[in-house]
């Protein structure tokens, strides 16, 4: 049997589309805090008459009632000293309601409750008492502790108060006022999980967000229900046949409020064209998220969509069949990203003639240019090439573009800094270590209790979203992506084919598709990430396309070292390696050729370990910075070529890898 928590209410399913969660007896949970008082109220006139029929024939009556006064007394001093944790005015009216209580029982020993003046007293005196604590309670919204009874004393942080309490099915919201120079933002956050304990609650139940605008000032958010516990159904498109403008909806917030991702920019609420970073460790739900993601683009009426998928072929979006452009492969997708730069030259070009400096739906109403969302799975691919991608980012937003990269960990070793400062959206999913999480996620975010480390793949597709247009306060609260299947979604896409723009021509010609999926151009159907302006291309065909004159040019290799030349194995290499370079800035497989020769160089001198510090200057002998040089001592890892002994306190040590360690 589930256990139930007294402090949240008796929760039970309800209606509206996403099942969202209300509690039982509601109003009733409402009304309790008020009926309490007149309920004591109610309970003191047989109170007293049960005094005076026991007391007001007695032939001790000159003694008890002496006793009764300085019980009330008692009573009067236990509340007073007991209400120093409250504040004057509440300690003051609850020492005088004490006061009045006592000796109105005190008076009914000798004169009859049911009989003037008591019967008036207890009539109109006591609800006024009651009354006035009604009253109390409206205008601050519960007690002191805002309804909560000393549950900070219970966690040790006496003096924080709350106030204007608001109860929301599955939700409280309460502002908190921290007492100055006592109690800081990020010690209530500490004490998030003791304050779920003490409610009874599960583990994330409750949150404290600080005021950017004021350090004395925080928001305490309780979810009694866990609603992300188990998945959510797939309601289907949010906006079928509306613009990208609008938000695509890839989920559900564990209030049940809808997950909103906007791509395009919008100048009325002064939001950027986004870029986005997906991270999740495999098996989070990164895929089945840009999936939902992915079919919503597709119903809409000014936006293409391309796909890319350099790792796992046809295995994420084969559901897509003809209805998306995409490209698969590594070599294939690399090759396509340097094509990139030259479409957002075309586009932002474009845009300006007409007038714009970013897109909007206008531009696609009049000059029927579509917005374009280029979507890389499995990113670390394609992010060996860092001085393109970082172009890329920096420069799609203003041309229409949006970029997205889905990756399992962003760490600085996969991805360049230069391309992260350019991204400005995230989309976490569960991550191994909170650490990984940090790598995308803002610091602001999991100091306000963002864990996607708890969930690790267990949850699958329990994510935080801190992207632009989310507002502040909800970038702490988790979601989770609809549960959906290929064949749903695949019929949605298809009932949807006369909504689909084509492909913005000069941006088709530039990236060598179709502006039409599948679609050759003399109206030929050929296969979906094969197609080129000339018709269909077979897969080793497109491996030894070049991407210009001397992208695929052979090197001319240097001879072999001589291996019984005297050098010393700690002997740093010279400024000039000894390799005839190519003339003008060498192609990637020329950089890479390059980088292998002085691997075997290194060897060949008896060097068992080595760092990126031992090779020559990576402008001067690859073209390329000194990142992409680490980047390609990690590939070689990756590639069996070498291993990572550690480091020496500066930079990763590597040493090559033999074949019986392989």
């Amino acid at each position: 049997m589930a256990k139930k928590h007294p402090s949240s209410g008796d929760l039970a399913p309800g209606g509206g589309e996403m099942g969202y969660y209300v509690p039982r007896n509601y109003w009733g949970s409402r009304v309790a805090p008020f009926a309490a008082q007149w309920a004591v109220t109610g309970a003191m006139w047989p109170a007293g008459a049960l005094t005076h029929v026991l007391m007001a024939e007695s032939e001790y009556l000159p003694w008890l009632t002496p006793g009764l006064s300085l019980l009330g007394v008692g009573l009067t001093g236990l509340t007073y000293t007991v209400g120093k944790a409250r504040s004057a005015i509440t300690r003051v009216h609850a020492t005088a309601t004490t006061a009045v209580a006592s000796g109105w029982i005190t008076a009914c020993a000798i004169a009859a409750p049911w009989e003037n003046p008591l019967l008036g007293l207890w009539l109109y005196g006591g609800a006024g008492v009651a009354l006035s604590w009604n009253i109390r309670r409206v205008l601050r919204g519960g007690d002191d502790n805002g309804g909560v009874g000393g549950l900070f004393e219970k966690v040790k942080l006496a003096g924080v108060r709350t106030r204007e309490v608001q109860v929301a099915p599955n939700k409280v919201t309460a502002p908190l006022q921290l007492p100055a120079g006592q109690v800081a933002v990020e010690d209530v956050q500490a004490a998030a999980d003791k304050i779920a304990q003490v409610l009874r609650l599960h583990k994330g139940a409750v949150r404290i967000v600080g005021d950017p605008d004021d350090l004395s000032q925080a928001t305490l958010t309780i979810v009694p229900e866990d609603v992300l516990r188990h998945p959510q159904p797939w309601p289907g498109p949010s906006a079928p046949g509306g613009s990208i403008a609008e938000a695509v909806v890839p989920g559900v917030y564990e209030d049940n409020e809808p997950q909103r991702i906007f791509f395009p920019g919008d100048k009325t609420s002064q939001r950027q064209a986004m870029t986005l970073i997906v991270q999740g460790m495999k098996g989070a739900g990164k895929t089945g998220g840009a999936k939902n993601c992915w079919t919503e683009i597709l119903t809409r009426r000014d936006v293409n969509l391309i796909v890319l998928d350099p790792s796992k072929g046809e295995q994420s979006v084969a559901f897509l069949g003809d209805k998306a452009h995409t490209v698969i492969g590594h070599r294939q997708c690399e090759d396509f990203m340097t094509r990139v730069p030259d479409v957002i030259t075309d586009r932002a070009t474009q845009l300006g003639r007409w007038g714009y400096d970013e897109w909007t739906p206008e531009v696609f109403e009049k000059h029927g240019m579509p917005y374009l969302i280029l979507w890389v799975e499995e990113a670390t691919r394609v992010l060996e090439d860092a001085g393109t991608l970082t172009r890329i980012a920096q420069e799609c937003r203003s041309a229409g573009i949006s970029l997205v990269l889905s990756l399992q960990k962003a760490s600085f070793r996969q991805m360049n800094t230069d391309v992260r400062s350019q991204i400005d959206g995230v989309w976490c999913f569960g991550v191994n270590d909170i650490n990984d999480a940090a790598f995308t996620l803002s610091e602001q975010v999991i100091e306000a209790g963002a864990r996607p480390d708890r969930w690790k793949n267990r949850r699958v597709g329990c994510n935080y979203l801190e992207v632009p247009g989310v507002p502040e306060e909800r970038l702490v609260v988790p979601g989770r992506t609809f549960t959906g299947t290929d064949a749903e979604r695949a019929a949605v896409i298809a009932a949807h084919d006369d909504v689909r723009p084509p492909l913005w021509e000069s941006t088709a010609k530039l990236l060598e598709l179709p502006t039409t999926p599948g679609v050759g151009k003399g109206g030929e159907v050929v296969p979906i990430n094969r197609a080129a302006e000339d018709g269909p291309v077979s897969l080793d065909d497109w491996d030894s396309r070049q991407l210009s004159d001397t992208e695929d040019r052979p090197v001319a290799l240097p001879a072999e070292h001589e291996p019984d030349v005297d050098i010393h194995p700690d002997a740093e290499l010279p400024a000039d390696p000894g390799i005839d370079l190519p003339q003008g800035r060498p192609t990637r497989r020329e950089a890479r050729q390059i980088l292998r020769t002085l691997v075997d160089r290194i060897v060949a001198q008896g060097r068992t370990e080595f760092t990126v510090r031992d090779f020559p200057d990576a402008e001067a002998t690859f073209g390329r910075g000194r990142p992409w040089l680490s980047g390609e001592l990690a590939a070689l890892v990756r590639d069996g070529v070498l291993e990572e002994v550690g480091t020496d306190g500066k930079a990763t040590v590597y040493r090559p890898r033999t074949r019986n360690a392989a």
